[in-house]
């Protein structure tokens, strides 16, 4: 993992759950709360980066089946909708504070794939659009391989803190 100056870095670096066992639980919450926006940043990423695909996984089927270029603001809905219901979140309890800016991931996505090549499709040639999905399939995997890592962070201070409401010790070794 690359390592720098980002919450992201900060968080994936071995030495954040370093030591739990000897922090205040109130830090330790801090870190959780923390862990949990970055994953909600990267889910949100996520999101996007499928949405585009969504999208053009669309036009390519239009392309294949000979139908008319219809607009793609028409088509929208139908290709964004859920399929199947599956749920896509850990099951946690939503939070009631505000949501993380997303402009990051949103730039990140954007110079990607923007909304004006997204209205352009239809007029892409095939080579240009399968080398957009290449390029947004390798970002899904990175994107998705940082949201698992950041998970796995999110479960061990989990555990520290379901451990220390199992013993009743919600107070650090320190004094």
């Amino acid at each position: 993992m690359p390592t720098g100056n980002r919450r992201i870095d900060r968080i994936l670096d071995p030495s954040f759950v370093v030591g739990l066992e000897g922090r205040d639980v109130d830090d330790i919450r801090r870190m959780r709360d923390e862990c949990e926006e970055e994953e909600t940043v990267l889910s949100y990423e996520r999101r996007m980066i499928h949405a585009r695909l969504d999208i053009i996984a669309a036009e390519l089927e239009r392309r294949a089946s000979g139908a008319p270029a219809s607009s793609l603001i028409e088509r929208l809905p139908q290709i964004l909708a859920p399929s199947g219901g599956t749920r896509t979140d850990r099951g946690a309890f939503p939070k009631l504070a505000p949501p993380p800016a997303y402009d990051p991931p949103r730039r990140r996505v954007e110079k990607l794939v923007s909304d004006d090549t997204l209205a352009r499709l239809p007029d892409l040639d095939e080579a240009e659009i399968r080398r957009i999905v290449t390029l947004l399939e390798e970002t899904e995997r990175e994107v998705s391989e940082s949201r698992r890592a950041v998970q796995a962070v999110l479960d061990r201070l989990a555990e520290e803190l379901g451990g220390r409401y199992a013993s009743g010790n919600r107070a650090s070794d320190r004094t």
